[in-house]
């Protein structure tokens, strides 16, 4: 081989790996394809957004056992003849019901709710209390003291709107939840029963008892409305326990 042939086969040699290094390499064996992208569900986009929807607002008032315990325990410290129920929900809006609703028919020995009524259990507590504590004791207090025997009812629960609150977007009633109570007139033994309607100014023991227990009932209830408040309570006492910041109390 003379001198030319050898430089070229030399060039040769190095140039095959130069060649090879030209193409991508091969890909190994073990790696392995990477899992495809899991998609977010696009079928609700406000979903995506903003997450899951919230609970309704029944089951976001639900009751944790040990509460639930301690207030069915008041209540039979009460002498509250009440029965179980199943959990309410209601088509109409998802946010009407009661998680642990209880119905009531004596809210205390020889006192009943006419009727029967449904409510939550800290309602029931919250309306024994006022009872036992006010209720009861002014009636004492009025001639030939006679004894509360009953509370005649308007709306317990019901899945409505707030009175008042518009027709765009109406804040839900707290009857909706279970936690109001519409009181129409109060029976006596011993006496006939008292209505509660406007008595302003009349001066007599009328006015005077139902002025009395009313604004007692603020001591329990965080809502108290009545006659003179607005026209939709002109005929009886709205008590409710709604939830309020800083425990601030509604008393009109």
């Amino acid at each position: 081989m003379n001198w030319l042939g050898a430089v070229l086969l030399a060039l040769g040699m190095f140039a095959t790996p130069a060649a090879a290094q030209d193409r991508p390499p091969e890909r190994p064996d073990d790696i392995r394809k990477q899992p495809e992208a899991i998609l977010e569900d696009t079928s609700s986009p406000a979903a995506a957004i903003f997450g899951p929807p919230a609970p309704p607002a029944w089951w976001a008032l639900r009751e944790a056992d040990a509460d639930f315990a301690a207030c069915t325990q008041a209540l039979s410290g009460l002498g509250t003849v009440y029965s179980l129920e199943q959990p309410i929900a209601d088509d109409a809006d998802r946010d009407c019901g009661i998680a642990r609703p209880i119905r009531v028919t004596h809210i205390l020995p020889g006192l009943t709710l006419d009727g029967g009524a449904v409510m939550r259990c800290g309602t029931a507590r919250s309306l024994g209390l006022w009872a036992r504590d006010f209720l009861r004791p002014a009636a004492a207090l009025l001639p030939g003291a006679p004894t509360v025997a009953g509370l005649q009812l308007g709306t317990t629960y019901d899945c409505r709107p707030r009175v008042g609150t518009g027709e765009a977007r109406p804040k839900l009633s707290e009857h909706a939840l279970g936690n109001a109570i519409d009181i129409a007139a109060i029976t006596f033994d011993g006496a006939g029963p008292l209505t509660i309607q406007p008595r302003r100014d009349t001066g007599d023991l009328a006015e005077a008892f139902q002025r009395t227990v009313r604004s007692a009932g603020c001591l329990f209830f965080t809502t108290v409305l009545g006659p003179g408040s607005n026209a939709a309570h002109g005929g009886h006492l709205h008590l409710d326990v709604a939830a309020r910041r800083g425990g601030w109390r509604l008393c009109q």
